[in-house]
């Protein structure tokens, strides 16, 4: 076996190491920015429902539609007739026979920009509708508008803080696959420096080979992040809803950015330690 791949080969371990810790960082950082828009997704399913009296047309209704999505908070506004209000509804035409008429009203259905969609402001909404002529009811899920910026902060620190602690692991992990490696090298490179090689000598390729090893495995861990979150939106993508490719790309170059930064300065560093030794502290 040939020196050059049996070098080749030392860098192994160094390398899956690196692209496991890059892999789990990378997923925790997917992880955040799709709770942005799972949080965006959620606000904008909520309804605010308006309920008319059986009295006003329906030119009228469709009048406070058009002029409800006219409005620059409102992503879509749609009007559901008393008929197709009992097609979705549980007891259907059987609950029209038992009843005799048809109970259901003549509706409004609304939806935000996630942005609009704060408790106060729709608050707010609801009580100006209510005192609209013609409306008998306006409804939403208090508790869930209430509740939603609550969970997802909380969330957001839970997720925010393994994130610091992931980079803070990570830099440990990949600094001590590099240590290693060199370590397994020491006497090598005093070998070098004793034969008359300069510092920068011995320390420039030993930088390279670990920047490059960086980059492979930066690369390696995108391409499974990629593959694992192809898998996770056809999956589950009722889950998964961020399909912004701009972030995620810009995810995927902070990883291969992370890999070569930290194996390059960590080789720097262990390379240095090295050559700073006398030859009796090698043992």
């Amino acid at each position: 076996m040939s020196r050059f791949y049996k070098r080749r080969i030392s860098y192994l371990p160094t390398f899956f190491s690196i692209s496991l810790v890059l892999f789990l960082a990378g997923l925790l950082g997917y992880f955040i920015m799709n709770a942005n828009a799972m949080k965006s997704s959620i606000k904008e399913n909520v309804e605010l429902s308006l309920y008319f009296n059986d009295n006003i047309s329906e030119a009228d209704i469709l009048k406070t539609r058009d002029k409800l999505q006219a409005e620059p908070y409102v992503k879509k506004a749609d009007y559901i007739s008393k008929d197709e209000g009992v097609k979705i509804w549980p007891l259907g035409s059987e609950g029209v026979k038992l009843l005799g008429f048809n109970p259901i009203p003549n509706s409004i259905d609304v939806h935000f920009n996630s942005g609009f969609v704060v408790f106060d402001s729709l608050k707010t909404l609801k009580t100006a509708l209510e005192k609209s002529p013609g409306i008998r009811d306006v409804q939403f899920d208090e508790d869930v508008v209430e509740n939603i910026d609550k969970y997802v902060q909380t969330a957001g620190i839970v997720l925010i803080s393994l994130a610091l602690m992931m980079g803070l692991v990570s830099i440990a992990l990949i600094n001590s696959a590099i240590r290693l490696n060199m370590y397994s090298r020491r006497f090598l490179i005093k070998s070098m420096q004793l034969v008359g090689a300069t510092k920068n000598f011995i320390r420039r390729p030993i930088i390279n080979t670990g920047i490059i090893t960086g980059l492979c495995s930066a690369a390696f861990a995108a391409v499974l992040l990629t593959a694992f979150i192809y898998f996770i939106k056809h999956k589950f993508g009722f889950l998964f809803m961020l399909d912004n490719y701009i972030q995620i790309g810009a995810l995927l170059l902070g990883m291969l950015l992370m890999g070569i930064l930290i194996t390059g300065l960590s080789s720097y560093f262990a390379i240095n330690k090295y050559l700073k030794l006398k030859l009796d502290d090698l043992f």
